[in-house]
């Protein structure tokens, strides 16, 4: 594709909370709804992860994706961490 742009590589913006932007016509509505999806998302994964293991402590499947599933969940929280005070902006989210 000749007419593709090279954009540069910024590894700044692999940290979810740097890359992380709200749009601007959300409101604290919309982050608390935000919020739940990824709190729900964190806590299937947890479970996910949890049953990686035999007895909760002898791994089962390979350690690559229980890693994996880790920084899934560690993403998530970044998320939320990003969007909670936007959740409780109740005078200036609207």
């Amino acid at each position: 594709m000749p007419n593709q742009i090279k954009k540069t590589y910024n590894p700044s913006l692999c940290d979810t909370t740097t890359f992380y932007v709200a749009h601007p016509d959300a409101n604290y509505l919309n982050a608390q709804d935000v919020v739940h999806r990824l709190v729900a998302s964190a806590k299937d994964i947890s479970v996910a992860t949890f049953n990686c293991f035999d007895d909760g402590n002898k791994l089962v499947i390979k350690d690559e994706i229980v890693a994996n599933l880790i920084h899934e969940i560690q993403t998530k929280l970044e998320m939320i961490e990003k969007i909670l005070p936007m959740a409780f902006d109740h005078e200036g989210g609207e």
